[in-house]
């Protein structure tokens, strides 16, 4: 197929379409990854002439190039960091367990849970996080929540230590995501603007998958375990209390709001109140043989507890799992009584930006917002990752005329 007469989000994509600029690689998906590893620079997680560098030792959508070639820079920032700590460095060495904590995360974007490093490099992520916040004041904090006879885990980082109730933003991360990622996608700027922040791993997120727990059709239900856990916290303002789902998030906010009403605001990047329709339609456009796609989506069906060994059985749970989504994963936007902003890009796939448009019309409340960032001011990507100030700023002055 001939493309260059073809509007970019109009083109085959290896994966999805989720951006139309070209950052360093041809391959659009291993280009849009490294451009969510860069776009973690604006909040201490990376440093764009250090991930270059690894970029020009990566040949150009091969997997296995990409899993190697940030190991070396993610052992020696970690080991400056460990450096930095020892000499009572403590802003310098958080800096630096940030930035080695997205160097051990890159590998997993294209990475499936039963390549040997898989786990690896999650448990040296996470442990560069952590370090790196103790060093914060006040001090981002590890939190657990029981859920269905499990726990679930993730992060509180408060405006203060005063132990006033501030309005608080909940970070809901996406399909290939841990809870250390949805700190670099906010960062700090909403504590500056007073509010805290809290995120977690639900069902199918993190490694939630590797103790029997699974993304289905049903994503309210982590959800309401989510808003119980911050409403016991006395630093919550339970008055006060906003979702922000980024990516296959923007779907699990959807279902969240349209069944609990403690949730006073509501953002999605992008609006995704029926993900099913969302993936159907970008299906005849992804290749079925590219490597890196294909690794890519070894992890994502781990994550939905599934198998592509073609036994009667791992078929039968496919079908079971798509009858899920048909039967209990549409929110219905009519039933979202909340003020709702919706943000996207407008270098992503069209039927992104069609649903982002009928969900504004469907929406109840007057308090309804639509921003499609463009290529002119850096946003067009999917959850404009390579410009986070830009949509969080665009959040935040919505959140302080809707809460405050």
């Amino acid at each position: 197929m001939n493309t260059s007469a073809v509007p970019v989000n109009q083109q085959p994509t290896a994966f999805a379409q989720r951006s139309s600029a070209k950052v360093f690689f041809d391959h659009r998906d291993m280009d849009f990854y490294l451009s969510w590893v860069l776009g973690r620079e604006v909040y201490d997680g990376s440093d764009r002439e250090e991930c270059l560098r690894v970029a020009a030792q990566i040949k150009d959508g091969d997997a296995a190039s990409w899993q190697q070639a940030w190991r070396p820079l993610a052992n020696q920032t970690e080991a400056a960091a460990q450096a930095a700590l020892k000499r009572g460095e403590r802003e310098a060495a958080c800096k630096l367990f940030l930035r080695a904590c997205t160097y051990h995360r890159a590998p997993l974007f294209i990475m499936g849970p039963a390549h040997p490093d898989f786990r690896e490099h999650v448990g040296k992520m996470q442990a560069c996080f952590r370090q790196a916040a103790a060093l914060f004041s006040p001090a981002i904090e590890a939190i657990q929540f029981a859920f269905q006879g499990k726990t679930l885990s993730g992060y509180f980082w408060k405006v203060d230590e005063s132990g006033a109730k501030q309005p608080t933003l909940m970070v809901i991360g996406g399909l290939e995501t841990w809870a250390e990622d949805c700190y670099f996608m906010v960062g700090q700027s909403p504590i500056a603007r007073g509010y805290n922040v809290i995120t977690a791993d639900l069902s199918g997120q993190g490694m939630t998958p590797d103790v029997g727990l699974h993304f289905g059709g049903q994503m309210e239900v982590p959800m309401r375990a989510f808003v119980d856990y911050a409403l016991t916290r006395p630093e919550i303002d339970a008055n006060r209390l906003a979702v922000f789902g980024f990516s296959w998030g923007g779907h699990i906010v959807f279902k969240a709001a349209a069944s609990d009403s403690r949730i006073r605001a509501l953002i999605a990047n992008p609006a995704m109140p029926n993900v099913m329709r969302a993936v159907w339609a970008q299906q005849s456009s992804t290749s079925r043989t590219d490597p890196v796609s294909r690794t890519a989506f070894d992890q994502i069906v781990w994550r939905f507890g599934l198998s592509l060994k073609p036994t009667p059985g791992n078929i039968a749970r496919r079908f079971g799992k798509i009858y899920d989504y048909l039967v209990h994963g549409r929110a219905d936007v009519r039933k979202i009584q909340c003020p709702t902003l919706l943000l996207a890009g407008e270098g992503e796939a069209r039927i992104t930006l069609d649903i982002a448009r009928e969900t504004l019309a469907q929406l109840p409340n007057p308090n309804k917002q639509l921003r499609i960032f463009t290529r002119a001011e850096d946003g067009e990507a999917h959850c404009q990752v390579n410009n986070l100030p830009l949509p969080n700023g665009v959040m935040l002055d919505w959140l302080d005329t809707t809460l405050k």
